[in-house]
């Protein structure tokens, strides 16, 4: 959860010259703390929002994580972030912003799938 922006994912801008996988790990520990420990596997793209803003979703798969934990993100202007894992079969409630309903129902439906 952003302190003040309420449930999110990570998520992120890619940089100039920068593939959206090399994007995505370094969002993930910048925001997280998290260090991905094997390839992300690319869900695709989609344009989300109003703007219809191209976003690239990629997963990748780990055990022995905490359910929730707290990172300070050096770089977002010291904020700390809260984490949880939201279940994947559980529809997002109120407290996700509209544009994180449209990128999780396209993540999401990847991610069921057999």
């Amino acid at each position: 959860m952003h302190p003040s922006a309420g449930n999110q994912f990570v998520k992120g801008t890619i940089e100039k010259g920068e593939q959206p996988r090399n994007a995505a790990e370094r969002e993930l520990l910048e925001e997280s703390g998290l260090v991905c420990p094997c390839a992300m596997e690319p869900l695709g793209s989609l344009p989300i929002g109003p703007d219809r803003t191209l976003w690239h979703f990629f997963a990748w798969h780990s055990s022995g994580l905490p359910d929730r934990w707290h990172h300070a993100a050096e770089d977002d202007f010291g904020h700390t972030f809260a984490f949880f894992w939201h279940p994947i079969k559980s529809p997002l409630n109120e407290n996700w912003h509209p544009i994180f309903h449209e990128a999780f129902q396209f993540f999401a439906s990847r991610l069921r799938a057999p």
